[in-house]
């Protein structure tokens, strides 16, 4: 469409031009300029709507949320080196690895399907934050070893705190795909019943382990 609005512009430019001076060189460069100008006016404003709809995508939902995700992902990645320079528990760096490595995984999923931004509203606006609460808090008291009762027994917690947020966390991920799983699962048993209407499989469900 606007590759015959350019030549319909630039036709009108070298006419009317020839009309006036009846100079076909005159018109030639005339109708070049103008069509020089055209095109990158044109350049110009769809690279002006492409930046405005990229403003609009960010402020969506869809971009705050990964905005988050990726915010708090990074600071993940943060407390793992201090972590590591204040020498805490190694199975903990380990753990907080695997959050780190999840959460990365997450913004992939997110970004390969923007759709699942429904079901990350809580992981972004409750999870990551109140952990990142707790890293910091944790990360105060490793700064000072742990010296107090009262601290010892936080970290003791903390401890346990983890090994369950990484198994959350894991299963949050896999979450995102539940609906893939269960579509999966449909079409295998549909699949399945064909193939023995027809004795190309023996009875046995796909699903038994036996």
């Amino acid at each position: 469409m606007k590759e015959i609005f350019i030549g319909i512009i630039t036709a009108a430019v070298f006419l009317g031009v020839w009309v006036i001076g009846q100079n076909f060189v005159m018109s030639a460069i005339s109708s070049v300029a103008c069509l020089a100008i055209i095109v990158v006016t044109m350049k110009s404003l769809e690279k002006e709507k492409k930046v405005k709809i990229a403003i609009v995508e960010d402020n969506s939902e869809f971009g705050k949320i990964r905005r988050t995700i990726i915010k708090h992902t990074a600071s993940i990645l943060q407390y793992i080196d201090r972590f590591k320079a204040l020498n805490v528990d190694k199975e903990v760096i380990a753990m907080l690895t695997s959050i780190y490595k999840t959460c990365l995984k997450i913004t992939k999923a997110l970004d390969d399907d923007a759709s699942l931004h429904t079901k990350l509203n809580d992981f972004s606006s409750n999870y990551l934050p109140g952990l990142i609460s707790i890293l910091d808090t944790y990360d105060n008291l490793a700064e000072v070893s742990f010296k107090t009762k009262e601290a010892q027994k936080f970290a003791s917690q903390f401890y346990l705190f983890m090994k369950q947020i990484t198994d959350a966390f894991d299963k949050k991920y896999y979450s995102l795909f539940s609906n893939d799983v269960l579509d999966s699962k449909a079409e295998m048993a549909a699949m399945s019943a064909i193939f023995k209407s027809e004795g190309l499989v023996d009875n046995k469900d796909f699903g038994s382990t036996d």
